[in-house]
C-alpha cells in the first residue's frame, strides 16, 4: 500500500512540474480520461473508501498513475530506467529459478500460470525495451542475451503463444536496425539451435512446448468475444456501464475481456478510449511515420505500438491496472510525448 500511495504522490506532483514541457493536447487527453473515469466511478456507485474498488482496473487508482507519463521529461532521471529495468529482469529471473526448482512447471497450464503468469507478464513488457534499448552498447551483449532467454523460458512455461510473437517482433525489429545482419543471422541461428536443443532435451520444457502447439491449432477467444458483443447496449458505450459493468458467459458473470480496447469502451465510454488511443497509438505512429527519430526514439515508438497491439488481445493478461509493467509503459509513453511536443514546438 505504501507504494501505491509513493506512486500516487509521484504521479500527481508530477502534473504540475511538467505543466510546461508537454503540448496541451497531451494534459487535455489525460485530463479527459481522468474526469470522465472519476465520474464514471461516483455514477456508477464506486466507493472512494474502498482501496479494492480505487485499486481494480476499472477503479481511478490506474489512470491517476498515468500521470507518471509526466516524470519523463528530465532525460538523467529517465536514464535511471534502464538500470532499473535490469534489476527487474535480475530479480523476476531469479525468482523464476527459484520457482523452477522448487515446484517445476506444475501437471497443466493453469499450475504454471498460477505460479509464473506475473513474472512472464512483467517480463514481456521490460525485457523488449531493456533488449533492444541497450543495442548501442556492445558491452551489454550478454545482458541482452539473458534477458531475451529468460522472457523467452517464461513465455513458454506459462505456454502462452502471445508473448512469443511479441519476442519474435522484438527480434526482427532488432534485425533490421543492424547493419551486419549476416553476423545477426548467423548469431540468431546459433542461439535458436542451442534454445530448441534444450527445449526438446529437456522433459519439462518438451513437454509445455507440445502443450503450446497444441494450443496453437486452437481459438480461445472468439466465443468469449462473441458473447460480450451479443450483449453489448450500443448507446451504453457512449458513457459506459460503470465501475460494476458484468455480462453472461455461460453459467457466470464476467467482468473482463481480452481485448482491452472493448472492455475500455464498455465500462468507461468513449472518451477515454479517445483520448488514450490519441497518446499510446496517434502520436507514437505519426511520429514514426512523418519525423526523423534517433534509435533510441523509434525503439520506444516501437514498444508503445506493441503495446496498443498487446491491449487489442495480441498480449494476453496486458491490460491498464496498478502493476509494475504499466508503470512503464507510462514512463516510456510520457518520455515519447515528452519528445514530440518538442518536435512541434
Amino acid at each position: 500500500m505504501a507504494s501505491v500511495i509513493l506512486i500516487f504522490a509521484t504521479a500527481i506532483i508530477a502534473i504540475f512540474l511538467g505543466r510546461s514541457k508537454y503540448k496541451f493536447s497531451v494534459y487535455f487527453a489525460y485530463f479527459a480520461i481522468l474526469i470522465t473515469v472519476i465520474l464514471n466511478f461516483i455514477v456508477s456507485g464506486g466507493d472512494f473508501l474502498d482501496m479494492t474498488h480505487v485499486m481494480d482496473s476499472k477503479g481511478i487508482g490506474t489512470w491517476i498513475t498515468l500521470a507518471l507519463i509526466f516524470v519523463s521529461y528530465n532525460s538523467s532521471r529517465f536514464k535511471l530506467l534502464e538500470v532499473f529495468l535490469l534489476i527487474a529482469i535480475f530479480y523476476i529471473s531469479l525468482l523464476t529459478i527459484y520457482n523452477f526448482i522448487d515446484f517445476g512447471v506444475g501437471g497443466w497450464r493453469g499450475q504454471a500460470l498460477n505460479k509464473y503468469r506475473v513474472y512472464a507478464t512483467t517480463m514481456v513488457w521490460i525485457v523488449p525495451y531493456y533488449y533492444l534499448i541497450t543495442k548501442p552498447n556492445p558491452k551489454l551483449k550478454w545482458l541482452r542475451v539473458y534477458a531475451l532467454f529468460f522472457g523467452l523460458i517464461l513465455a513458454l512455461i506459462t505456454q502462452t503463444r502471445s508473448f512469443l510473437i511479441i519476442y519474435f517482433l522484438t527480434i526482427m525489429f532488432d534485425f533490421f536496425n543492424t547493419k551486419n545482419r549476416l553476423s545477426y543471422s548467423i548469431f540468431l541461428f546459433a542461439g535458436g539451435i542451442a534454445f530448441l536443443l534444450i527445449v526438446l532435451n529437456t522433459e519439462i520444457f518438451s513437454n509445455s512446448l507440445e502443450l503450446l502447439i497444441n494450443r496453437g491449432t486452437h481459438d480461445t477467444r472468439s466465443e468469449q468475444l462473441g458473447v460480450f458483443l451479443s450483449q453489448l447496449n450500443p448507446i451504453k458505450l457512449i458513457t459506459g456501464s460503470g465501475f460494476f459493468a458484468s455480462y453472461r458467459y455461460g453459467y457466470q458473470q464476467w467482468t473482463a475481456v481480452d481485448n482491452q480496447w472493448l472492455l475500455l469502451l464498455w465500462w468507461a465510454g468513449i472518451i477515454p478510449v479517445i483520448a488514450y488511443f490519441y497518446l499510446t497509438a496517434v502520436i507514437p505512429l505519426k511520429m514514426a511515420l512523418f519525423y526523423r527519430l534517433d534509435y533510441e526514439t523509434k525503439v520506444e515508438c516501437f514498444i508503445l505500438i506493441l503495446w496498443v497491439l498487446g491491449l487489442t488481445g495480441l498480449a494476453i493478461f496486458t491490460t491498464m491496472t496498478i502493476d509494475l509493467f504499466f508503470f512503464i509503459i507510462c514512463i516510456l509513453l510520457g518520455r515519447v510525448l515528452y519528445k514530440f511536443s518538442n518536435l512541434c514546438v
